[in-house]
Parts: structure tokens; C-alpha cells; sequence
């Protein structure tokens, strides 16, 4: 019997069997399509993602997957008009200046071009590597829980074979239309839908037409049809998604052949030759609706199964992989009966709030300009109420059972280490190699302590009993006798960027966000309380 059930083999699914491996948690994967959608949906991984990715050991092969992605050109670009050909360049410098678009927070990782399509066969290959039972071709078809476990019904897809599984734990991934979260009775938070578009995927070699013109979307606002290309490698794969009005008409009003028809209109190629195969196609909506409980029993939903928005921002995967690496350490504490259950009653109000804001952040860049921060009397208010990606995606702090103190949720202008955000990003030098303290977290808790001797022997005395690693950030040449747990921080910069003392300590959390300081009440002496507190003891 597998701990946990995975359901959902998307990006959000695949890095929970990631995440779930990374704690040595057993899980069983099932996805009822035999093969990942060749539609392009997701495009990029914003900073948090790469650092979650770089925490599972997998950071170097999702780099090797975008660095074949785009084949000319780069990330970034902006172009809207009547057509491809007759589009013009947004002016994007002051995007770029200030780092809004893809978030300019201090890290060991960055912004990272990777579309989904190209992604998720990666995640699978490791995850099976890995070990992972990964079942793609397979339906949960019914599922019931009780007190101690989960019952599924699971359909093998080629044969109509059924079995039954039992799990402590299941956590859906299925999707925006989430079966699993109908069944559970949840309800949403919605917002109705402002347009109505066709993802229209398509092959076409533009190479030479985009060749000075290259971009990530353009607008087309022409009178014969209007909608938005995405580039997903700047030649020969595009999306477009075409707009249309569902008052007048529907998806099966668009065939194949109106739909070529009007791709030609929207790229503007004067080749009458210009060959165009449609791919794959697919309706959606810009409405938004997020899960009113992100927990029913034994069962949790994350990615899109929770929150449902518009992709403008990229924050629905990349919200998705929070929301699992969130959850996988906890599930893997109680698992391992190192906390009680009562912790996994800290993931709802940890990432719901992050859910509710994505879905508001993502709407208010519907407006295309908005959405590059260009400012016109139509679209003011929606840009007054934007926040930097770096506060949607990194620069936040939860307000949990799971945080000493338990402090007020909101974004900080800057990671400093307080209870509740990101450990802040420094590179450290241990025995002559380069280390963030983001690589210091996890798989469980850690302690940073700030490099006084007699008081990192304290520190590590009262860490001894306790499923916690202690490291040692020193600055001081005299004090860096090799020893275990011992790093330089050759600026000297730790204490004062965290702001305690030499004497001071940070525990953190195996996700990599602060759980308590030794400013609000950690002490050697309370390490052992604390750390109970957090998990729920």
C-alpha cells in the first residue's frame, strides 16, 4: 500500500512524486492519458520554481530542457498590430530595468524558459529513475476514504482492467475540471470569465518573418481576427488563441479550415505557400475560481485542481509546484510519525491565500498593456493593484501553526529571514566549494546559527535529539577550523542580513521557509518546544 496516491500527471503531479522521493515518502502516480498533451500551455518557470527544482537534484536537467526551447530570439518580447508582419515592438525597458516580469529577488537560481510540453517528459523520465511507480494510461475511476486510509478504484486504460488501491493519503492533481474535487463536494471562489479564446497549436516555419520581430506574445487586433501568439521557440511551433464571442458562437463553429484561414490572416505572410499544420486545439476562458477547501479528509488538491486563472503572469504551474512542496514535507513528517496529522491542517491556510492572490494578480493583467505594466486611463486601476512577481511568487510570509508566533501573512520588501518567508539567498564557501544557504535546507529542519563558537556548541547540544542539522555561518578565519556544519561567509554579511546576532540562529523549515528566530524566543533552551510547536506536537 503506497502512502501516497498521485493523481495528475502534469507538472504539478510529476513534482509531487519529485518531492514525495526527495523525503523517501512511497507513492503511486496515475494519469489517465497514455502520453503528456502536445498543447502548449505553461512556458516558463519563474525563481521559486527553479529553487524547488534545484532542491530536488533536477535543476540541471530542466536547464538542458530550455536551453533547446527557443531556437531565435529570447524570452521577453512584446509585439502587438493587425499581424504578425505588421505588429511594432512594445517599448519593454522599463520591464526589464526592474526585473518585474520574471522577478529580480536574490537567489542562486533564475527565471527559466521552459514550456511544459518539453518539461514534463523530463520530470517523468527522473521521477521513474527515481524509482517512482509512474502509471500513465491509468483512471481513477471511484475512490471512498475512511479514518485510515483511502480506497481507490483505479481503470487501466488500454484494457479496462480495474483494480483496487489503498493509500493513507491522496493528493489530487487532476486538473481545472478536478473530478476528484467534484466528488469531494468543494465548492469555489469564481470570477466569471471576461473572454473566450481557441488555443489554436500550430507548425508553421515564420523563421524568416519573425527573424527582426522575434517575441514571447503578440497582440492581434485586427478586424478580420484578433487574439495573441505565443512563440514557443521563435520559428517553426506557435499557439495562437484566437478569440471569440460565445454569445454568437462556439468552439465547434471554428473547422480546421476556418481556423488555417484566419492563422494566415493573423501572421500576415505575403507566401501564399506558407504551409501551416494545426496540431492540437483546445477552448478556454479567462474566469478564475479557487477551491473553498484545499482539504477534504485524506485528501488534498493543489495546482489547478485549487486555483483555476488565466495564464497571464505564469503563475498557475509555478503556484502548483509550491503548493506540492509544501505539502510533501509534512505528509512525509506525519508519515515518518515525526509530527502528528494536526500539521497537515497547516497546508489550507498556508497556500490558500497564495491561490486567491495568483488568481486576482492574473486577472488584472487581462488587459494586454497591463499585462506589460503600460500605462493608458483604461487599464490604471488594474496596474495599481499589480504586485511585482517577485512579492506573488518568493516574497511572502506565511501565517500558520507551522511558524513560531504565527505572524501576520503579507509580502516583505525584502527577504531578511523573518519568521514565516523564504530563508534569504547568500553563497557560502565550504571546504572550497560554493554553497546558497537554500542548499542547506531539507529534506528535514536545519538550524543556521551565526558563528559564535560557544554559542554553535549550545545550539548544536540542543539540535542533538531532534530530527534537525545544524550549520555553522562563520566569517571570522580564526573560527573556521574544519568541523561539521561548518561554512564560510567570507563578507561577513549573515548576521547583519538576517539581522541577529553572532549568537543568533535561524530554524528553518524543510520546505526552506523560517520557522522561528532567536529574536522571538528561540533559544537553545526552547529549540526543543518550538520545534514541536511547529510541527504540531
Amino acid at each position: 500500500m503506497p502512502s501516497v496516491l498521485i493523481v495528475g500527471g502534469g507538472l504539478v503531479g510529476l513534482t509531487a512524486a519529485l518531492c514525495l522521493d526527495h523525503h523517501g515518502v512511497d507513492h503511486v502516480l496515475v494519469e489517465r492519458n497514455t502520453e503528456p498533451t502536445v498543447l502548449p500551455r505553461s512556458r516558463g518557470m519563474h525563481t521559486r520554481a527553479v529553487e524547488i527544482f534545484r532542491q530536488l537534484g533536477v535543476e540541471d536537467a530542466v536547464q538542458a530542457a530550455s536551453a533547446s526551447a527557443l531556437k531565435m530570439g529570447r524570452f521577453g518580447g512584446a509585439r502587438r498590430g493587425r499581424s504578425i508582419a505588421g505588429s511594432e515592438a512594445l517599448d519593454l525597458r522599463h520591464v526589464f530595468a526592474t526585473g518585474a516580469m520574471v522577478g529580480a529577488d536574490e537567489s542562486p537560481c533564475s527565471f527559466c524558459f521552459c514550456p511544459q510540453v518539453l518539461l514534463e517528459p523530463v520530470l517523468r523520465e527522473l521521477a521513474e529513475q527515481r524509482g517512482g511507480d509512474i502509471r500513465f494510461g491509468t483512471e481513477l475511476t471511484a475512490f471512498t476514504q475512511d479514518d485510515d486510509r483511502v480506497t481507490a478504484t483505479l481503470t487501466d486504460r488500454s484494457t479496462g482492467r480495474t483494480t483496487t488501491m489503498y493509500a493513507d493519503y491522496l493528493l489530487a492533481a487532476d486538473g481545472a475540471g478536478s473530478p476528484i474535487r467534484t466528488a469531494l463536494g468543494i465548492t469555489s471562489t469564481t470570477r466569471p470569465a471576461t473572454h473566450h479564446y481557441l488555443n489554436l497549436y500550430f507548425r508553421a516555419d515564420l523563421t524568416e518573418l519573425v527573424r527582426d520581430r522575434t517575441f514571447s506574445q503578440c497582440e492581434i487586433t485586427g478586424p478580420e481576427v484578433s487574439g495573441l501568439f505565443l512563440a514557443k521557440n521563435n520559428t517553426d511551433e506557435w499557439s495562437f488563441h484566437l478569440a471569440y464571442d460565445p454569445e454568437r458562437e462556439s468552439p465547434r463553429d471554428y473547422p480546421d479550415e476556418r481556423c488555417l484561414a484566419l492563422l494566415r490572416t493573423a501572421i500576415g505572410a505575403d507566401d501564399p505557400e506558407l504551409r501551416i499544420d494545426l496540431l492540437a486545439r483546445a477552448a478556454w476562458d479567462t474566469g478564475t475560481a479557487v477551491a473553498d477547501a484545499y482539504r477534504g479528509g485524506r485528501v488534498f488538491l493543489a495546482g489547478d485542481a485549487a486555483h483555476r486563472h488565466a495564464p497571464w503572469g505564469g503563475f498557475g504551474a509555478n503556484t502548483g509546484i509550491a503548493d506540492v512542496h509544501n505539502l510533501a514535507w509534512k505528509l512525509a513528517a506525519v508519515l515518518r510519525a515525526e509530527a502528528p496529522a494536526a500539521l497537515l491542517d497547516t497546508y489550507e491556510p498556508e497556500r490558500r491565500p497564495r491561490g486567491l492572490l495568483v488568481a486576482e494578480q492574473a486577472w488584472l493583467r487581462t488587459e494586454f498593456l497591463a499585462r506589460y505594466g503600460i500605462r493608458t486611463p483604461q487599464n490604471a486601476e488594474a496596474l495599481d493593484r499589480q504586485l511585482g512577481t517577485g512579492e506573488i511568487m518568493t516574497r511572502y510570509r506565511y501565517a500558520s501553526a507551522a511558524v513560531h508566533g504565527a505572524p501576520a501573512g503579507d509580502t516583505v520588501d525584502l527577504l531578511a529571514g523573518q519568521a514565516g518567508t523564504r530563508v534569504p539567498h547568500l553563497w557560502l564557501d565550504r571546504d572550497g566549494s560554493r554553497l546558497s544557504t537554500l542548499d542547506l535546507c531539507g529534506p528535514g529542519f536545519t538550524l543556521l546559527t551565526g558563528g559564535d563558537a560557544e554559542a554553535d556548541a549550545a545550539w548544536a547540544d540542543a539540535a542533538k535529539t531532534l530530527p534537525v542539522t545544524v550549520h555553522h555561518i562563520r566569517s571570522r578565519e580564526g573560527d573556521l577550523a574544519s568541523g561539521e556544519g561548518v561554512l564560510r561567509d567570507g563578507e561577513g554579511v549573515w548576521p547583519g542580513l538576517v539581522g541577529l546576532p553572532p549568537q543568533g540562529a535561524l530554524l528553518v523549515r524543510p520546505d526552506g521557509f523560517v520557522a522561528a528566530r532567536s529574536d522571538e524566543g528561540l533559544t537553545p533552551d526552547t529549540l526543543d518546544d518550538i520545534w514541536r510547536s511547529v510541527t504540531g506536537h
